[in-house]
């Protein structure tokens, strides 16, 4: 069974429904329907794009888990990328698209410049290694290698906002 959850503006009501928008537990008398689903006062009175980018305590932190898992898994993902020399663009873009809509959803669908920096970097973090270490072996990196990152990285910050 779920947990039970609190309306954040009265405490000793138990609700289940939440913010459409922040997630905040809300109860009966403190929710407004709008458009887009229920959400708390303090998201209602919001004009529609005010949200954007605007990032609780909570999404930020999981925004910045979500890059670095893409950081870290990422690069195992790259090396595979690169054995198949025909797809590496496609799949780049697939993986960039991918990343970036990770870190979009972990963030709350909030976006803005700080998902958008997060997935650049943590796309870019995942593809250093991979040509890293072709620059220190051959002196120079592949052209198509580093064009497929440029495209990672281009999906994701796009796909983040």
């Amino acid at each position: 069974m779920a947990q039970s959850m609190h309306c954040y503006r009265h405490p000793r009501r138990e609700t289940r429904v939440s913010c459409a928008t922040c997630g905040r537990p809300i109860c009966t008398e403190c929710m407004v329907q709008t458009d887009v689903g229920i959400k708390c006062p303090d998201d209602a009175r919001l004009p529609r794009g005010a949200r954007a980018g605007a990032m609780k305590t909570g999404q930020i932190a999981r925004t910045f888990l979500a890059g670095a898992a893409v950081a870290v898994l990422g690069t195992a993902a790259v090396y595979a990328i690169f054995q198949i020399n025909f797809f590496t663009l496609i799949l780049s873009a697939l993986a960039g698209y991918g990343a970036g809509t990770l870190i979009h959803s972990a963030g709350g669908r909030n976006g803005g410049p700080l998902a958008m920096s997060v997935s650049g970097v943590a796309v870019t973090i995942a593809f250093v290694p991979v040509l890293a270490q072709q620059f220190l072996a051959t002196g120079n990196v592949s052209i198509i290698r580093l064009l497929a990152a440029v495209v990672a990285v281009g999906f994701a910050v796009y796909n983040s906002r």
